[in-house]
C-alpha cells in the first residue's frame, strides 16, 4: 500500500488557475489597479466570488514590440510563471481567509532587456508583499 500524497503542499499552476478570458483581462485594464516593480507590471483585481471558480487566477505577457523573437518572449514568460508558481502561496494563504473573494492577476514584462530568473523572482515576491498589504 502506497502512502497518501498530499497535493496541497505541491506548488502547481494548472490550466484552471490560468486567466485566459480576454474579457477578464480587459476588465483588469479598465479598473486600472496595478503595481510596477521593474521589470514587472502587475494588474490586479479583487472581487466577490459569485460561483465556485478559483480564487486566484493569473496570466503572463511579454510584448512583441520589445522582444521580436518568440524564443525570448517564451523564455521570459516561462521565468515569470515559474516565479509565480513557487511563490504564489505567500499571497494565497492570506487570501484563503476571505472565502468569498476572487483575485485576478495579469503580469506584463516591461523591461527592455532579458533579466535572469533570480531578478524576476525577487520582484515577483515584492509584488506579492504589496498585494498582501492591499488585501
Amino acid at each position: 500500500m502506497q502512502p497518501a500524497v498530499d497535493n496541497t503542499s505541491k506548488n502547481s499552476f494548472k490550466k484552471h488557475d490560468r486567466l485566459k478570458s480576454s474579457l477578464e483581462i480587459d476588465a483588469l485594464y479598465r479598473e486600472n489597479q496595478f503595481i510596477i516593480i521593474y521589470p514587472l507590471k502587475c494588474y490586479y483585481s479583487f472581487s466577490t466570488r459569485s460561483d465556485n471558480k478559483n480564487t486566484i487566477r493569473a496570466a503572463f505577457s511579454v510584448p512583441k514590440k520589445i522582444f521580436k523573437h518568440a524564443v525570448d518572449r517564451n523564455t521570459l514568460k516561462r521565468r515569470m510563471r515559474e516565479a509565480y508558481r513557487l511563490n504564489y502561496k505567500k499571497i494565497f494563504e492570506t487570501f484563503l481567509n476571505q472565502n468569498d473573494a476572487q483575485l485576478r492577476l495579469f503580469f506584463i514584462y516591461v523591461g527592455k532587456e532579458t533579466q535572469k530568473y533570480g531578478a524576476i523572482e525577487k520582484n515577483m515576491v515584492v509584488i506579492f508583499e504589496k498585494l498582501k498589504i492591499s488585501v
